[in-house]
């Protein structure tokens, strides 16, 4: 099944959605990888994934195992690169279309990296740091701030790689 159709008979995302799904998930994945770096390079490390995994463990954020908050992060990348491709996808019904990216639509690829950029930084900011966030609350300000800068990242960062990434297969 082709998602979309244009006004000229052609598909709006020129891919079966099963192969939009797989540049979804293999964008996600690579960019989770990618994110690696500002993560351990900024001054909180991997403490805003520390707080993600406790708020599914139900656990203080300083007792997340590395392996599982390294899991929830990477895990966290790939449901949001899917939620980035169910939201280009249905928005290429809505959206106009004609420009594109390698087949990707410009104004729904745009519109759904930022929406899906903000839901990640919001989910983080007012759900899960006041939530979870245990004994790490005093460092609220500063970890919501490496969110916002690591949410940005992701979404700049899978803008630019999902549009390369169609053309290689």
């Amino acid at each position: 099944m082709l998602i979309g159709t244009a006004n000229e008979g052609r598909y709006v995302l020129d891919y079966p959605i099963a192969q939009w799904a797989f540049v979804c998930v293999v964008a996600g994945a690579v960019v989770g990888l990618l994110l690696n770096i500002p993560m351990v390079t900024q001054d909180q490390g991997y403490l805003p994934a520390h707080v993600a995994a406790a708020s599914l463990t139900r656990a203080d954020p300083a007792a997340v195992s590395r392996p599982l908050a390294v899991a929830v992060h990477h895990g966290t990348a790939l449901v949001a690169a899917l939620l980035y491709g169910a939201v280009v996808a249905g928005l290429s019904f809505v959206l106009p279309t004609a420009v594109s990216l390698n087949g990707i639509p410009l104004i729904p690829h745009i519109v759904g990296i930022a929406g899906i950029s903000a839901f990640i930084y919001y989910f983080f900011a007012r759900i899960a740091m006041p939530r979870f966030g245990g004994s790490v609350r005093a460092d609220a300000d500063e970890i919501i701030r490496q969110w916002a800068l690591t949410a940005f990242i992701f979404g700049t960062a899978l803008a630019l790689f999902v549009p390369v990434l169609v053309t290689w297969l």
